[in-house]
């Protein structure tokens, strides 16, 4: 009889969590650029600086998950060569990267991590929201 423990990370789980690291990487860049700063300008003083300690603070966490799960997401700076484009707007990135958080929580839910699929399904939906008010 087989125990129930964690189920293991088959290969093809792995693309999307580094997937979501480099998404988690290339928004903080387009953060920090030119459109960015007019944007959030116009929003108020704090709200670039607030996306960005968002941003890093899901990143901390990602990597922390990752590696729990045995994936080891830098080599600091290393995994961005893989292609992902760092232009679009600010939208676009926001979208892109509450897509791949929705791409990880199925994977997550099947690893029987309930908490960590729950918050990325949250990071999906904020980052959907953010988005959508960037658009408007």
């Amino acid at each position: 009889m087989k125990a129930n423990g964690p189920v293991p990370m088959d290969e093809e789980d792995i693309e999307p969590w580094l997937h979501l690291f480099d998404r988690l990487d290339v928004t903080l860049m387009s953060v920090a650029g030119p459109e960015a700063q007019r944007i959030f300008r116009a929003l108020g003083p704090q709200r670039r600086a607030n996306a960005r300690q968002r941003l890093l603070h899901e990143r901390r966490r990602l990597i922390l998950e990752m590696q729990s799960m045995g994936v080891c997401p830098i080599e600091e700076g290393a995994r961005l060569a893989s292609g992902l484009p760092c232009e679009g707007t600010l939208d676009t990135h926001y979208e892109l990267l509450a897509q791949a958080f929705a791409r990880c929580a199925p994977i997550a839910q099947r690893l029987g991590k309930l908490a960590l699929r729950e918050w990325l399904l949250g990071r999906a939906h904020m980052h959907r929201q953010h988005a959508l008010f960037l658009l408007t």
